[in-house]
């Protein structure tokens, strides 16, 4: 059975179930549902809390608001939905004399760092997924079948969070993109640079205060290419135009573009321009 508690999380009974089943007994070893809950009527406002695990939150009705601490306060309303990350710290909750019911699952394993890659989780943002039709029933269910004991429903409680997670996606995805273009207009004015070797890629990263890993996954996100890859088809459009507007070497433009061997040089251009370089400013 869950537990109901009746104390100051909220003046109703609450629901709390924390996995029943041990970890060598689940068939999907890459992911795995913790603690699950409904609190309807919650009260508590709580300040400077550190998670150890990833949790998704959905705010059916009330209002209140949400802040990860570094990051600015935003406003929660019902069908607002959120993340907590681990090892970050947070102020959340209804204001004095306010409420809401909430769901939350929070969640572990291999595969969480896939979904950050691709976008099913993201930290720091509130996202209003009003439009995502039966969420609360899907939250509901995970707590159904987490509540069993039995394995099989603990690895479909992990099979319904990914759904879950995949529903959402497209939120999270439109917010971040409306949130990051900005951003992402730096970063690609910066990258323009490396074209003729002004500025490092560490630089970069430095400059934007996020690590290369992070440049990496921003870049592949908004592009659809691999960081290098990018920089390689940046110089390859840069060289062509050299190409067709000046009448230099393909020697003299592969230094300038900082590739040290030319014949390099010539078999990338021929990858990513589809044609070799002496032909390409042939057939001009």
């Amino acid at each position: 059975m869950s537990k109901h508690m009746d104390y100051m999380i909220s003046p109703y009974p609450i629901r709390i179930i924390d996995p029943k089943v041990e970890s060598s007994k689940l068939k999907l070893k890459n992911i795995r549902v913790g603690q699950a809950g409904h609190l309807p009527g919650r009260t508590l406002f709580r300040s400077g809390v550190v998670f150890e695990h990833w949790a998704i939150v959905y705010i059916v009705s009330g209002s209140g608001s949400y802040m990860e601490i570094g990051g600015k306060e935003q406003q929660v309303r019902e069908g607002s939905l959120y993340f907590f990350r681990p090892g970050y710290s947070y102020n959340f909750g209804p204001p004095p004399g306010g409420s809401w019911d909430e769901y939350y699952i929070n969640f572990n394993g291999t595969r969480v760092s896939e979904w950050l890659e691709s976008g099913l989780i993201a930290g720091g943002n509130v996202f209003q997924a009003q439009s995502i039709v039966g969420l609360t029933t899907l939250f509901e269910e995970v707590l159904e079948r987490m509540e069993s004991g039995e394995p099989v429903d603990a690895d479909r409680a992990a099979l319904l969070l990914e759904r879950m997670l995949l529903e959402c996606s497209f939120i999270i995805e439109e917010k971040s993109w409306n949130s990051q273009a900005d951003y992402m207009r730096q970063i690609r004015e910066d990258l323009n640079l490396c074209i003729y070797g002004e500025m490092d890629l560490e630089q970069i990263a430095a400059k934007h205060h996020v690590s290369m890993s992070t440049l990496r996954r921003l870049v592949r996100r908004s592009s659809g290419y691999p960081l290098h890859e990018y920089i390689h088809r940046l110089k390859m459009a840069e060289a062509k135009k050299l190409l067709f507007n000046t009448s230099l070497q393909i020697k003299e433009i592969s230094s300038m573009l900082h590739y040290n061997d030319p014949f390099y040089f010539s078999r990338l251009f021929k990858k990513y321009m589809g044609i070799a370089p002496q032909l390409c400013r042939n057939n001009i």
